[in-house]
Order: C-alpha cells, then sequence, then structure tokens
C-alpha cells in the first residue's frame, strides 16, 4: 500500500509487521525514531459511517485527492499524542494513524494528513 521512498520520506522504517485485523481493519505498523505509523484498509466502513460513531474526541472533516476525509482522535487518545487521518479508497477506507514518540513538538494530526496526501493518488477511488 504504501512504497519505501513514501515511508522513508516519513521518516519511518521497514519491514512492517503485521497489525491485527481489529474494527479498523487489517494493518501494518511501521516504527521509526519520532513517529510510528499504523497503515489500515478497511473495506466495510466510509469516512462518513467512521464519522457517526461516538468515541471521537475530535473528528474533522476534510477531502484529500477529491475523496471524503477527515483527521481524528479518539476519546481514549487524547493524551496519548496520536491521531488518524481517514480517506474513502476503493469501496472502503485507508486509515492512518500515527503516534508521536516522547513529545517532541510534532503535529500528529498533521504528519497522519501528509502521510494521507501523498498516498491517496495511488489508491483506488
Amino acid at each position: 500500500m504504501v512504497p519505501s521512498d513514501v515511508l522513508a520520506s516519513f521518516g519511518l522504517r521497514e519491514p512492517g509487521d503485521p497489525e491485527g485485523a481489529g474494527s479498523s481493519g487489517p494493518g501494518c505498523y511501521f516504527n521509526g525514531d519520532k513517529i510510528a505509523g499504523i497503515f489500515y484498509k478497511n473495506q466495510e466502513k466510509t469516512v462518513e459511517s467512521y464519522g457517526q460513531q461516538d468515541n471521537w474526541a475530535k473528528f474533522d472533516r476534510l477531502e484529500i485527492d477529491g475523496r471524503p476525509a477527515a483527521s481524528a482522535i479518539d476519546k481514549g487518545s487524547t493524551q496519548a499524542r496520536i491521531c488518524s487521518a481517514l480517506f474513502d479508497s476503493g469501496g472502503g477506507l485507508i486509515k492512518i494513524t500515527v503516534t508521536e514518540k516522547r513529545d517532541q513538538g510534532i503535529d500528529e494530526c498533521g504528519e497522519a494528513v501528509k502521510i494521507a496526501e501523498t498516498i491517496a493518488p495511488r489508491m483506488p477511488r
């Protein structure tokens, strides 16, 4: 889903580790020095259906690559420096969750959105 050069440009290293297929769908975890990222593909949900869930402390609707998208923080992650960017893709959605390692002043939501903006043009509509 994410080319090596894109991962490296955000400071993420290969190989990725499989992330269980929980409610976000199957995913892959990539570690880095400043951030870690998990990339999920969910075939059953869309940005719209995610937005209707009541678990969000923040759910800001966006548009990425002309698609419905959002930047979101789960209620349980408000102090954890974790943020997700989601965009519709291929009849479902792609969710990118970024975690800032140690408080380094990184905007984890901004990083998640930048990654989404980079990979969205390569993903099926």
